[in-house]
């Protein structure tokens, strides 16, 4: 019978692991890809470089649990942690490429690139393929003014730089408030949250509204104690169609706001491989019970081939690196 899914406790990282993967050598890429196809022979290592239980954490699990089911090998998980991801994902570029050790890709590497902390890109590795993806969502407080977006967005013309939005430096929302200042013409005062976390900071009127996941602000929107003006998507949030999204709102350029994730494999991995670990993403994002209980914490699966993967990774990076100048001058 298939073993369930092996899930490795978090660990942090320690110096003793940069040592390791650069200099190993291994003939199982060989032995393992016959005719093209590749067959593994041991476990297929996801590492997560981030916190388990954490907001990354937990979807990506859910997908690889599913990738688990459709493979006689197993998938396993380990969180390695530290410096906003980079700490784990480096110590995947350094593995051999031989389809064993692969690491979660965010969205937000893309952005630390942007600004000159992160230095790896799509050609220092080989990318699999998207993995899951989640929307953020625009939310005000339930007393608040602004019954729409339209009305933050006049509010905001009227006063600029006076309606207090709320991110932390060098983060996707903050993105997210530049891309809605420069294609609607507006200036907030842009309050950095560093080090608070963002709902108390609303519910207590330090500030008139922040950006963030839908899935971290949802349990507000549920009470009743936030308002969401807008769900930075092209499509409707299962369960809450009636939000709108950028799409409806007449946004144009927020398409590389999305909180995507997907799995890169180290530099020279071979194709079959690739292809191998890419068809796992679709089979788990076709199941319906994964559909399910991503939806229930406000993800869902995201399966494209790799060509399209890579594309789409090539502009995300063009476009971050644009508006990354308005972080700079910030």
């Amino acid at each position: 019978m298939k073993k369930k899914l092996i899930l490795a406790l978090a660990t942090s990282m320690m110096v003793i692991l940069t040592g390791c993967g650069s200099e190993q050598t291994s003939n199982t890429t060989q032995e393992d890809i016959v005719n093209g196809v590749f067959t593994p022979s041991e476990s297929i290592n996801i590492i997560i470089p981030y916190e388990a239980g954490g907001n990354s954490d937990i979807p990506a699990r859910i997908m690889a649990q599913y990738m688990d089911e459709a493979t006689e090998t197993d998938i396993k998980i380990t969180n390695i942690v530290g410096a906003g991801g980079r700490t784990g994902f480096e110590e995947m570029l350094k593995s051999d490429p031989d389809g064993y050790t692969v690491a979660l890709h965010s969205s937000g590497f893309i952005m630390q690139h942007a600004l000159g902390i992160a230095k790896f890109t799509p050609t220092d590795a080989e990318p699999i393929g998207y993995l899951i993806d989640s929307s953020m969502a625009v939310v005000v407080s339930a007393d608040s003014p602004y019954q729409t977006m339209d009305d933050l967005i006049e509010a905001a013309k009227a006063t600029p730089g006076e309606i207090k939005m709320g991110s932390v430096t060098g983060t996707l929302p903050l993105f997210g408030i530049l891309q809605i200042e420069q294609e609607k013409g507006v200036e907030f005062n842009k309050v950095d949250l560093s080090g608070n976390s963002k709902a108390p900071e609303l519910l207590g009127g330090r500030i008139d509204g922040y950006l963030d996941g839908f899935g971290a602000v949802k349990q507000y929107i549920d009470s009743g104690d936030f308002r969401c003006l807008g769900i930075i998507a092209s499509e409707p949030q299962v369960g809450y169609e009636d939000i709108p999204t950028f799409a409806e709102l007449g946004f144009e350029n927020y398409a590389y706001l999305k909180q995507d994730f997907g799995l890169w494999a180290p530099k020279d991995t071979p194709e079959p491989i690739v292809d191998y670990i890419n068809n796992l993403i679709s089979e788990a994002s076709e199941n319906p019970q994964c559909i399910e209980e991503l939806q229930n914490i406000s993800f869902k699966p995201k399966h494209t081939e790799t060509t399209q993967y890579v594309e789409d990774l090539t502009a995300n990076y063009a476009a971050f690196g644009e508006a990354a100048q308005a972080v700079i001058q910030q």
